[in-house]
C-alpha cells in the first residue's frame, strides 16, 4: 500500500503544472556570503530546476567590505539574477554604511522589480526579511498589480534587538517599524516561518491570521550524511579514550549564551569530558578570557573551519551543543541544529524548554534539553554513565532529519506554496 501512495504522489507531481513565473527579491545572492542570500539562491535554481521561470533581484556582493565583484545581470542555474549597484556600501561593521546600503538597495531594487513586473508580468511576488523592510517592496507591488505576495521570515524584527538589546532603538522607532511589519503581514497572502514558535508569535502577538501562517523549516548547510567516529581527529584534538567531546560551532553573540557551558565545565574538570568550540563573534574573547582566568583546561577554541574541516570536527564529537537566550524563543531558530541532525549527533540545548529546537528533540527522543550551566553538568554525568544514550539518540536524530527536514522535503513546501492560486 505504501509504494502505491508514493507512486501516487510522484503521477501527482508529474501532472502539476509548475510554468509559473516567479519574482523574488532580497538584497542578498549567491556569490554574497550571507546566509539568506545561499538559502535564496539554493531555493531559486531548485524551483527554476523544476521548470518555474524565476526572476531575482538583489544587490552586488555587500554582505563584507572584500565581498566579490558580480554583473549588473547574469543567468545563474536558470535564474535571472538583476543586481543593484551597491558602490561604496559595503560591509556590516559601520552602522551607518549598514543603514545606508539597506536603503540604496530598497530604492534601486522596487525600480527594477516595478519594471520586472510590468515586462515579464510574474504570477506571484516572494521576498525574504532581508533588509527587515524590503517586505514593504513586495506588499506594494502585491496591491499595485495584483500579484500574490509570498513573504519568507526567518526572524522577527524588531522584536529581537528588543530581547537582545544590541542596539538601543528608541520606543518611537520600535513602534513605528512594528506598523511597518503589519503593512507588510496584511498584505501578504503567504507569510512562511521555520517553527511553530514563530507560528505563535505572529498569531497570538501580531495578530495575524493562522491560515496565513506556513511552516517550513530550514534543511540542513552543509547537508551531511550519517557520520561515524573520526578517530583521527580525536588523536589530533588530544581527545583521551572514553573521553568524551561536545561540540559548539557557530556564532558567539549575544543571541546564543554560552556561559551555561563554561559553568558545566567548572563543574566537570575532573570528568573525562572536553569542551570544544568553534567560531567567532562578539563574546568570544569574553569567553576565552573566563577560560583563561578560571585554568578551565577541558574547553579549547578553534576559529570557523572550512567545510571539510567542520565536517571532520562533527564525525569527531560525540553530541553537539546549540543556544538560544532566554525571550527569543518564538522569534528565531538556530538553524545549525539541521546539520548536527543530519551528520546523527544527539543535539544538547541550552534554551527554554519552549524553544522550537528544545520541543523538536526531546518530543522526539534525539536529544536533550538544559537550562542552566548546573542542568547542563547533571546531565553530562548521567550521559558519561549512560554512553549508550548518545548513539540512541543520535540514530533517531538522523531518522527525524530524513522524515522531516531533507532539502528535497523543504523545497516540495516552498513548491507548493508558489503553486496556490
Amino acid at each position: 500500500m505504501q509504494n502505491i501512495s508514493t507512486d501516487q504522489n510522484e503521477e501527482d507531481k508529474m501532472s502539476r503544472d509548475f510554468s509559473r513565473k516567479v519574482l523574488v527579491i532580497n538584497q542578498y545572492y549567491y556569490p554574497d556570503l550571507a546566509a539568506t542570500g545561499q538559502i535564496a539562491a539554493e531555493i531559486c535554481s531548485s524551483l527554476a530546476e523544476r521548470g518555474m521561470d524565476v526572476h531575482v533581484v538583489t544587490a552586488q556582493p555587500c554582505y563584507t567590505e572584500s565581498s566579490p565583484e558580480a554583473p549588473l545581470f547574469e543567468v545563474i542555474d536558470g535564474v535571472h539574477v538583476y543586481r543593484v549597484a551597491m558602490g561604496r556600501f559595503r560591509g556590516r561593521k559601520k552602522m551607518r554604511v549598514r543603514v545606508a546600503g539597506y536603503f540604496r538597495f530598497m530604492w534601486d531594487a522596487w525600480r527594477i522589480a516595478r519594471k520586472l513586473v510590468r515586462t515579464n508580468k510574474p504570477d506571484v511576488v516572494l521576498t525574504f526579511s532581508n533588509p527587515p523592510f524590503v517586505g514593504l517592496i513586495g506588499a506594494r507591488l502585491s496591491r499595485k498589480y495584483k500579484l500574490k505576495f509570498t513573504y519568507v521570515l526567518h526572524d522577527i524584527h524588531p522584536d529581537i534587538l528588543v530581547v537582545t538589546r544590541w542596539a538601543n532603538i528608541p520606543h518611537m522607532l520600535v513602534h513605528l517599524w512594528e506598523s511597518i511589519n503589519q503593512r507588510i503581514f496584511k498584505a501578504a497572502q503567504t507569510i512562511v516561518v521555520l517553527g511553530d514558535g514563530m507560528k505563535g508569535t505572529l498569531v497570538d502577538k501580531k495578530g495575524v491570521s493562522p491560515d496565513k501562517v506556513k511552516i517550513i523549516p530550514l534543511w540542513a548547510r552543509p547537508e551531511l550524511t550519517p557520520l561515524s567516529h573520526n578517530q583521527s581527529i580525536r588523536n589530533e584534538l588530544n581527545i583521551a579514550d572514553g573521553e568524551l567531546l561536545l561540540l559548539y560551532s557557530g556564532n558567539m553573540g549575544v543571541m546564543h549564551p554560552l556561559d551555561p557551558i563554561l559553568d558545566a565545565a567548572s563543574l566537570l574538570k575532573d570528568e573525562p569530558v572536553r569542551f570544544l568550540f568553534v567560531g567567532d563573534g562578539v563574546r568570544r574573547n569574553d569567553l576565552v578570557k573566563r577560560v583563561e582566568e578560571e585554568s578551565l583546561s577541558n574547553v579549547s577554541f578553534l576559529p570557523f573551519q572550512l567545510i571539510e574541516r567542520f565536517v571532520q570536527l562533527v564525525a569527531a564529537s560525540d553530541a553537539c551543543l546549540v543556544a538560544l537566550m532566554p525571550g527569543m524563543e518564538g522569534l528565531a531558530v538556530p538553524s545549525r541544529s539541521y546539520t548536527f541532525l543530519s551528520a546523527g549527533r544527539p543535539l544538547i540545548t541550552i534554551m527554554a524548554p519552549e524553544a522550537d529546537i528544545a520541543r523538536l528533540i526531546t518530543e522526539n527522543e534525539c536529544g536533550w534539553n538544559a537550562t542552566s550551566g548546573q542542568d547542563l553538568a547533571k546531565l553530562i554525568r548521567k550521559l558519561l554513565v549512560n554512553r549508550h544514550e548518545l548513539v540512541d539518540r543520535g540514530v533517531k536524530a538522523r531518522d527525524l532529519y530524513e522524515n522531516r527536514f531533507k532539502k528535497e522535503r523543504i523545497i516540495e513546501s516552498f513548491t507548493e506554496v508558489l503553486l496556490e492560486k
